[in-house]
């Protein structure tokens, strides 16, 4: 890997990829660091069916694949390697990855977000035998069989609606008396026969030893506790923004999200962000592309500033 670079953006979800097209379009010297997968979570998703100007649903993960290769196109390097530490030393920027450390002369901060977890017992230990975060990459294990997802918004309706296709009965568990997802959603669900909906409850635990049993299910109305009997649980209550490496830089809301101007700069000089780390994003991949772009635009007048 080469040490030196105008743009360093950390994570190839597609923030940082449509980051990465513009800056790479502009001639800056562009690295994308992504310590997974690049595309980022939404490669796991079934379909997307609202990404403008595709009259068609289209595949998440064909989607990326063409960003990917459009970066490329534009001189941009790929890199899987994870970003350990970012600190700026008089006009540079250092970034620690495995074995190495590389600089550059401005960073995009788009490291996404991971899932949250319930932190009730037996969650971690039965994470992939029966609990789950990813319905598309765990749905074919639970044909005929039933399921739970947690949840309220629209990752939880779109999970209940395809495990619905290979489950025999899906239980979609809110802790609220109503949804917050989109209404197409929420239409599609209320249609479905296959999808109960059990409102007003929280799971306190997962049973089982080897694999899911049941969960402990508590209606926050009427205080009544049950263990009900489910093959597999889906966790889609929310995601953490990853923005551990600059929370000693920047101010964070109370929840660890960025709050910035429509700019997407920081109060840092040569440090952007884009996509969901950013507080407000509703986690749409065209909210986070737009963001990308937008802070890779302010980037380039940055970086221009200083020639």
């Amino acid at each position: 890997m080469e040490k030196n670079w105008d743009v360093i953006i950390v994570g190839g979800g597609p923030a940082g990829l449509a980051a990465a097209i513009y800056c790479g379009r502009a001639l800056r010297k562009t690295l994308v660091l992504e310590k997974k997968v690049f595309g980022g979570q939404i490669i796991f998703a079934d379909i997307i069916e609202n990404y403008p100007g595709f009259s068609e649903p289209i595949v998440p993960a064909d989607l990326m694949e063409q960003m990917s290769k459009q970066c490329e196109r534009f001189g941009v390097t790929l890199e899987n390697d994870e970003a350990l530490r970012l600190h700026r030393e008089g006009d540079l920027w250092r970034v620690d990855v495995y074995q190495d450390t590389i600089t550059a002369r401005a960073i995009i901060y788009a490291a996404g977000s991971a899932h949250r977890f319930l932190g009730v017992s037996n969650e971690q230990e039965l994470l992939g035998r029966g609990v789950s975060v990813c319905a598309t990459c765990d749905a074919p294990f639970f044909q005929d069989r039933r399921v739970a997802v947690l949840g309220g918004g629209d990752t939880a309706l779109s999970e209940a609606l395809y495990l619905a296709k290979f489950a025999s009965e899906v239980s979609l568990i809110h802790r609220r008396d109503q949804f917050r997802a989109e209404k197409i959603l929420q239409q599609r669900v209320f249609k479905n026969e296959k999808i109960t909906i059990v409102w007003d409850s929280e799971v306190l635990g997962f049973k089982g030893s080897q694999k899911l049993e049941a969960l402990e299910i508590r209606n926050k109305k009427s205080g009544h506790t049950e263990f009900k009997a489910f093959d597999g649980a889906f966790l889609a209550i929310g995601t953490i923004p990853n923005t551990g490496l600059i929370k000693n830089m920047i101010n964070l809301d109370e929840n660890g999200y960025v709050e910035t101007d429509i700019s997407l700069r920081t109060s840092v000089q040569g440090l952007f962000v884009a996509g969901e780390v950013i507080k407000g994003n509703r986690r749409q991949v065209a909210i986070s592309v737009g963001m990308g772009v937008q802070s890779a635009l302010s980037c380039e007048e940055y970086l221009a500033s200083l020639e």
